[in-house]
């Protein structure tokens, strides 16, 4: 095991914060090298100077896809401020699949698969407390950039490793992801040596097969939007237990406000829902769902760092296909897939640091 120390404020979780703001707040934390941000923070007071404000503009361009200049950072000095003025419907890069979450290092990077949102944001934790010599990139659906994907599973990792192999080229990488996005990263690893990418490890994140074929028109579409709406509210907040919605009441017009307030916050929700932005969150939930129903993994000979919740029964499935080196570990909390990533984040992050090694 790594000897890294792992600091408490590395599992923080405050809750009431939307996901920009929560976003807005990692970044600030890795400018400032702080332990803590708040929300009503002034940056230029709390450590800040004109070249980390070049630095952090950098870093909330590359991550929310925003076009932040200096005289935003100067007018609005908070988070709560930049958030409430500056978050019109963008919490995640729009002009491209694959995003840089952090400054590039000098060891192999990371390159972190989305889950079934289709949103990185739920990794910034984990991306944090690997520190600042890994570069680490998300690959986030490109539903996001208004781009049609095919919802069966292999044509996904082909139409993702085309993306990874136009953006690292013959170069090397870690590849991981959490729930669904585990999945997503076995069989991109699956396929990588066919294809020419350079694929090294590969990391499992609470990734789950059920073994269960539904098929894409076997769900009723309230089922989908309660799904939908639960995974984001657990990666906003996965500390708190929201309150259920039954799939009958379910509508999209409620459901995209509800999402749509936990990202953007109520303030920016109430001017501006994010219609289409919520459209196209939603085709990207719904493509990955209907590929992991229809998904029967082949055997591949790959290293693999598992870990799952303590919950999570699937540690027998990933042992009958990973034909390589499996190294399984079952987390203490029985939080699971993006919920896990934010609460275990600094054990994630060591049990990673540990796995791939110092190159």
């Amino acid at each position: 095991m790594s000897t890294r120390p792992i600091a408490p404020e590395e599992c923080e979780v405050t809750p009431g914060q939307s996901l920009v703001e929560q976003a807005l707040v990692e970044i600030w934390k890795t400018t400032l090298d702080r332990p803590s941000v708040g929300l009503d923070d002034d940056f230029f007071t709390t450590g800040g100077d004109s070249l980390l404000a070049l630095v952090t503009i950098e870093q909330i361009n590359q991550r929310l896809g925003w076009s932040l200049n200096m005289g935003d950072l100067l007018r609005y000095r908070t988070v709560r401020a930049l958030s409430a003025n500056k978050a019109l419907s963008q919490a995640a890069n729009t002009e491209r699949a694959i995003i840089r979450l952090s400054n590039q290092g000098s060891r192999t990077p990371l390159v972190l698969i989305h889950p079934g949102l289709g949103l990185v944001d739920g990794y910034a934790r984990i991306v944090r407390a690997l520190g600042g010599d890994r570069g680490c990139y998300g690959l986030q659906s490109p539903h996001i950039s208004a781009l049609d994907v095919p919802d069966e599973m292999t044509a996904l990792a082909e139409t993702y490793a085309d993306l990874l192999e136009d953006e690292f080229g013959e170069d090397e990488f870690h590849l991981a992801g959490a729930c669904a996005g585990g999945v997503i990263a076995y069989e991109i690893a699956r396929i990588a040596e066919e294809r020419g990418l350079g694929v090294r490890k590969l990391v499992i994140l609470d990734g789950y097969l059920d073994g269960s074929v539904t098929g894409e028109d076997d769900i009723p579409e309230g089922e989908r939007l309660v799904g939908y709406r639960d995974d984001v509210l657990r990666m906003v907040a996965p500390q708190v237990d929201h309150p259920p919605l039954a799939a009958a009441d379910a509508t999209r017009e409620d459901v995209f406000l509800e999402v749509s307030t936990a990202l953007f916050g109520a303030e920016t929700a109430a001017k501006d829902g994010g219609t289409q932005f919520m459209e196209r969150l939603y085709r990207a939930f719904l493509t990955t769902s209907r590929a992991l129903e229809t998904y029967r993994p082949e055997p591949a000979e790959l290293d693999v760092l598992l870990l799952l919740a303590k919950d999570n029964p699937t540690l027998p499935d990933w042992q009958e296909i990973v034909r390589g080196e499996l190294t399984a570990h079952v987390m203490d909390s029985d939080a699971y897939g993006l919920r896990l990533c934010v609460i275990e984040a600094a054990q994630i992050a060591a049990r990673i640091d540990d796995f791939v090694g110092e190159e």
